[in-house]
């Protein structure tokens, strides 16, 4: 059942299309797509505005985006750099360093950098002092938090996924045989055929009885297939098989594959209570309650705390389902039928199940849609329409919800739809002024209908904190930590830092570690629909460290919320909590470390050989012992790009792709402890693109393209200080 990667349809061929770019440029040029795109079915480009105006764009802003007071881009006199001639920077490298004191450089592929870590340790090994970024730690983060996921989900929650399967399972059959309703009797076989197939995902062979093989069959082919949108005889309505192509960490090994199409069954699948046009019927959506109080009964005993083990410590990580779960049906349940756990046959009272239905449309409808749903004219409130039980439900994040309110039909017009977000989206309702400005003036985003207000509407409520919308959790915490990536800079920093390209370089930070957020957690986010040496010569100074006091303490908060859950939930083990214990202890010294330099106050001799062997724990938070299969970081140890979907258009048929490239080499030259000296660290390389949902990318698909030349261009807006070697 391992399906293959049809590496040709993005290695060859990629139609890359970028529209936009870095200044002033007045709305009447902007005509194309906010997005670089990779797609093999279209060239036309996405996202045009409504009208075409002339003069300058708005300026006005709603709420927070003011800009601060940023200085002008400062230049250097590069004769000045003592150490300038230990980088091998070309002449347009050069340019853009006297410039603004600062220019990022990409590499050939095949010769490296491949991760974070190495850009560090060629520094040492060259004799330059490090630039600690912000990039680097939120990297570090990912990488720490990606691999403790992948083995948790390998060690202890695929056995959970089999137990609780095995349960229900059984427990469908016994309603199966108990039932006497033949309407009853067929649901409780229907759903016999439901843990069928997720039995035979999980143990990689057919498992299903013969009252229900035909359908279990079929189900299996298209999961296997994923070719895209297609009806489930299991289901009764249209389902997005694309959904089920392993991809993120979950290519690693065949166990991860296993686990992703049976959870992604278990929390894409829906049992919905209410029609939908047009492939639910009234008839259905009774038929589908029904079966959902059916398997909700038999979450009972073993099967009840399987599905703990695995929803809790996942809720923890990334965030509470968006959907209908068991506690929910529970309640109701007693309060409809006296019992949580009715009889089959109870179900066949069509005045209970009224009631079951109204008390669930009582209920918050889900904040986010992940179906296939189609556009059906405005219809703002169809997520009351779409409320449904599930039996992992994939989890309410607040960036999909933002995602959801910026598209089509909340934003556009019927001649005019907004069908694909930008990532962008994202960072101006976190408070980006810099993602606001590009939106409007590179891309002339306030010209879709009701883009405005919708930014306004989002910007306030996740500034309100609202626990529903912002609930605290390890996911949205991450998001906080973007937050204080692109703050404005304190006041004793470089010059350089206070410049609208350096903000800008910030905020392109915070976009690649949003991609390396969205990839770690794809299986459980809901995704909204439309060389190393000895080292050479001492450097004059040791290095220094991006100055985030508060970024580097958010981080160290986060390491340890996570270490301390884990260790509650029981599913760490000694060396991972020692990684864990490493990164908090590297992210609260960076944070002393900046309060001094902000302050003008000595580092200690520890703080100074921390920046000096930056690099080394970098690469020591990477490395556990016995990272066989499943648990390395990447689809190749040495390299770090990685590819997440985070939308999907069912009009167009397209999915939005986050990626990360090969890391760059950032160079920076200021004076420090009276000397100008070239500083050298690592910054991220973000890209954004289309492709159809059926071809939704894996991270060896999206090396290949890197590797092999074919990659999209990086956003134009990133060109004022990202210069190709």
């Amino acid at each position: 059942m391992k399906r293959g990667v049809t590496v040709a349809i993005i290695a060859v061929g990629l139609v890359s299309l970028l529209v936009g770019g870095c200044g002033d440029r007045s709305a009447s040029t902007t005509t194309g797509s906010p997005t670089s795109n990779v797609s093999t079915t279209s060239s036309s480009p996405q996202g045009a505005p409504v009208t075409t105006t002339t003069g300058a764009p708005p300026t006005g802003a709603p709420g927070p985006y003011v800009e601060p007071a940023y200085i002008d881009p400062q230049p250097v006199d590069l004769t000045a750099i003592d150490n300038l001639t230990l980088a091998r920077l070309s002449d347009a490298q050069k340019k853009a360093l006297a410039r603004q004191s600062f220019v990022a450089v990409s590499q050939d592929p095949s010769e490296g950098p491949w991760k974070f870590w190495h850009v560090y340790e060629s520094a040492r090994y060259q004799g330059l002092p490090v630039l600690v970024t912000t990039d680097s730690m939120l990297n570090a983060y990912h990488c720490l938090f990606d691999t403790l996921l992948q083995r948790m989900e390998e060690t202890a929650l695929f056995t959970q996924a089999l137990t609780m399967t095995e349960a229900l399972y059984a427990a469908a059959s016994e309603q199966w045989n108990t039932a006497t309703d033949p309407a009853i009797k067929e649901e409780a076989r229907l759903n016999m055929a439901y843990f069928a197939v997720a039995a035979s995902l999980l143990q990689d062979a057919l498992a299903a009885p013969d009252v229900a093989r035909d359908e279990v069959e079929t189900e299996l082919s298209s999961i296997e297939a994923a070719s895209g949108a297609g009806g489930s005889p299991i289901l009764g309505y249209t389902e997005d098989y694309s959904q089920y192509i392993p991809r993120g960490h979950y290519t690693r090994s065949q166990i991860l594959e296993r686990y992703f199409k049976t959870l992604m069954w278990y929390g894409h699948t829906a049992f919905f209570v209410n029609p939908r046009l047009p492939d639910i019927t009234e008839e259905e959506a009774v038929s589908l309650t029904r079966r959902a109080v059916l398997i909700s009964s038999s979450l009972t005993g073993e099967a009840r705390q399987a599905w703990m083990a695995i929803y809790e410590p996942t809720s923890f990580l990334v965030g509470r389902a968006d959907d209908i779960t068991v506690d929910d049906m529970d309640s109701i349940l007693t309060e409809v039928f006296g019992t949580a756990q009715p009889e089959p046959d109870a179900l066949s009272d069509e005045g209970k199940i009224a009631a079951v239905r109204e008390k669930i449309n009582a209920l918050p409808a889900p904040k986010i849609l992940s179906g296939v749903v189609r556009d059906q004219g405005d219809t703002e409130d169809r997520e009351e329409n779409e409320r449904s039980f599930r039996v992992m439900g994939q989890r309410y994040i607040p960036d999909s919800y933002a995602f959801q309110q910026l598209v089509w039909t909340y934003v556009g017009e019927e001649t005019n739809k907004r069908g694909l977000p930008m990532g962008l989206d994202i960072m101006t309702v976190l408070g980006s002024d810099q993602a606001y400005r590009i939106e409007k003036e590179d891309f002339g985003q306030h010209h879709y209908k009701d883009w405005e207000e919708q930014i306004k509407k989002l910007t306030d409520e996740f500034a309100d904190s609202d626990p529903d919308l912002w609930p605290a959790n390890l996911y949205t915490g991450w998001l906080e930590s973007l937050q204080q990536v692109m703050a404005f800079p304190g006041e004793d920093a470089p010059d350089f830092m206070k410049s609208r390209v350096w903000a800008r370089k910030s905020l392109n930070a915070a976009l690649g570690s949003w991609t390396e957020l969205r990839h770690d957690t794809i299986l459980y986010a809901k995704q909204s629909v439309v060389a190393e040496g000895e080292g050479g010569e001492e450097p004059a100074s040791p290095g220094y460290v991006e100055p985030y006091p508060a970024f580097y303490a958010k981080i160290a908060q986060l390491a340890t919320t996570l270490r301390d859950g884990l260790l509650d939930y029981e599913l760490i083990d000694s060396e991972a909590a020692n990684k864990l214990e490493m990164m908090i202890w590297l992210a609260e010294t960076l944070a002393s470390i900046a309060e001094k330099e902000l302050v003008g106050e000595d580092l200690t001799y520890e703080e100074i050989t921390t920046i000096v062997e930056y690099g080394h724990y970098l690469e020591m938070l990477e490395q556990f012992d016995g990272a066989g299969e499943g648990h390395t970081l990447s689809p190749n140890p040495e390299k770090s790009p990685l590819v997440a979907d985070v939308h999907s258009d069912y009009n167009s048929m397209t999915a939005l792709e986050e990626g990360t490239g090969y890391p760059l080499t950032l160079y920076a030259a200021f004076e420090w402890q009276g000397t100008l000296q070239l500083f050298v660290g690592a910054s991220y390389a973000y890209y954004e693109f289309t492709v159809p949902v059926a071809e939704r990318m894996t991270d060896e698909q999206w090396v290949q393209v890197l590797d092999s030349g074919q990659a999209p261009p990086r956003p134009a807006w990133t060109d004022e200080w990202i210069v190709e070697e």
